[in-house]
Order: C-alpha cells, then structure tokens, then sequence
C-alpha cells in the first residue's frame, strides 16, 4: 500500500553513509524540488535536492534541507536478515541507536544524524 517514504536530512553524504552503507538501499535518481512547488506542497520557500532509493521494493525519497530537526514520536520499522551485522555497522559509524532488553527479543531503535529513526526488526 505503501509506494514511498519521503524522509529529511541535512547533511547530503548521510546518501551514502546511512542509506547506502547502514540500510542497504541503492541511489535510483536526484531531482530538485523548486521553490514553487515546495511552497504549495510543504510551505517551504526553498530549492531542495532530493534523492530517490530503493531496495527493489522499498521507496525513500531524501530530501536535504537546512531547516532543523524536530523530535517526536515519527519512525519507520524495518525488517533485515542480520540485525547484528547492522549494529554493528551502526556503531564503527557512530550513528545514534538504542537497545532495550526484553524477555523476547531486544528492541532496537537506530538512528540518522539529522534524527530520522527506524526501529530494527528481524525476518
């Protein structure tokens, strides 16, 4: 049901660094979004560069802003083969994550630089 996600970052090589390297998703197309248009879709009066990404069936639309991040309750959960083996690619990256032990099985939250946050389930 879902055809994309679109989701903000503000430092363009998080692309590669987190994307690429941590999710595993791979560079499909970079548009710009005008400021016309970004006005009348997000209130926003800025040109911002966006990058397309997928994993054959997954759909990110990253769009790169200088407006700051916000906390909240907004997250993406996602199902990967070897959460370990992303863990641990999270920390020699020092990405932010969390771990909470639980009686059946950890709950992992990992993190982008700008705060986007993805819960790490296990197929």
């Amino acid at each position: 049901m879902i055809k994309h996600v679109g989701l903000t970052i503000k430092d363009p090589s998080e692309i590669k660094n987190f994307y690429q390297e941590i999710l595993g998703l791979n560079l499909e197309k970079e548009f710009t979004l005008t400021k016309e248009l970004n006005q009348q879709l997000f209130g926003f009066y800025e040109e911002v560069p966006v990058s397309r990404l997928s994993n054959g069936t997954d759909v990110f639309e990253i769009f790169i802003t200088k407006l700051p991040s916000r906390n909240n309750y907004s997250h993406l959960c996602i199902e990967v083969d070897d959460r370990e083996a992303m863990i641990e690619k999270v920390k020699k990256k020092n990405y932010p994550y969390t771990i909470i032990e639980r009686e059946t099985e950890p709950l992992v939250f990992i993190q982008d630089k700008f705060g986007n946050n993805f819960e790490i389930l296990v197929h």
